[in-house]
């Protein structure tokens, strides 16, 4: 029983700690996409807010870059969140018209060299489905995987007792199940050997020879 289970309940183990590592890793990969969506739904509804405002400017017909009263928006709305780095609006080039950090106005907005940032964009366009630029809310990328990397440390704290817990509770268990799958064979063997006349005969024939040695020993 011993031999057996030790060859066994360290591979059941095995088998019950990939389960759990798996369980792990797809609860952590959910929570992580959670939080990005998180965050990227509160961009959205900024940059939503954003160009709302702008496009009832552009209804009235006031263009883009004669929108003044934006840079005042922009820094309200950045100062609100603690990980925006920057809210910006361009114009159809590229070229940062208006900013909440006002040494980015009249530069190229750089989208494709902007690693740093976790981005959001929310295209402008008119009422005649034309685009006329873009609002773009950059958070701290470094903010942003650090909150990540909070999350998965914390995913894997609580995972470790839980996935320890079950491999014990598994390995006990298939014990268990080996102890009374061996009882119940002992069992069988037992039932065909008492069936089996030979058996019985041996059986005898042990005991007279066991009783004949009992006696020379008397003698």
């Amino acid at each position: 029983m011993i031999r057996l289970s030790l060859r066994t309940l360290p591979l059941f183990a095995i088998i019950i700690g990939l389960a759990m590592a798996l369980a792990a890793f797809m609860t952590i990969s959910g929570v992580s996409t959670a939080y990005r969506d998180l965050i990227r739904s509160r961009m959205a509804m900024v940059a939503q807010d954003i160009a709302n405002d702008i496009n009832s400017a552009l209804a009235l017909g006031l263009r883009l870059p004669e929108q003044m009263t934006l840079p005042a928006l922009l820094s309200r709305q950045a100062t609100a969140d603690p990980l925006t780095m920057s809210i910006d609006v361009s114009d159809v080039d590229g070229v940062v018209l208006f900013s909440s950090s006002p040494t980015r106005a009249g530069h190229p907005d750089g989208r494709a060299d902007d690693k740093q940032a976790f981005r959001f964009d929310q295209p402008l366009i008119n009422d005649f489905g034309a685009p006329v630029g873009n609002v773009a809310i950059r958070f701290d990328g470094a903010a942003v995987a650090r909150g990540l990397a909070t999350i998965r440390a914390a995913a894997v704290q609580d995972a470790l007792p839980i996935g320890l817990a079950a491999v014990l509770a598994g390995s006990f268990g298939c014990f268990l199940v080996l102890r009374h799958l061996l009882a119940r064979a002992r069992a069988v063997v037992e039932t065909r050997s008492e069936a089996n006349p030979f058996a019985r005969a041996n059986a005898v024939l042990d005991q007279l020879h066991q009783g004949d040695t009992a006696m020379d020993h008397l003698r």
